[in-house]
């Protein structure tokens, strides 16, 4: 199972909209609201890491997002 952590930056006002999109998305395993340079921080899982790569696109995509940082997570 790949996992990974993306780090989600969003515009003024968005957060706990975007925070509610972002934590029913399929593969979503953990999200939670932040302070500092990101405003959410989540965890999702997927069997591939193309799997991964669509989450990541999907959530780059959502109405709000300013920008994201993916890392992926060695186990």
């Amino acid at each position: 199972m790949q996992r990974a952590l993306i780090l989600v930056k969003s515009k003024s006002q968005a957060d706990t909209n975007l925070f509610k999109k972002i934590k029913g998305h399929k593969g979503v395993v953990e999200a939670n609201l932040i302070y500092g340079p990101y405003d959410v921080y989540t965890v999702c899982e997927d069997a591939s890491t193309m799997g991964i790569k669509k989450m990541v696109m999907d959530i780059r995509n959502l109405p709000g997002v300013v920008s994201t940082m993916t890392c992926l997570i060695s186990e």
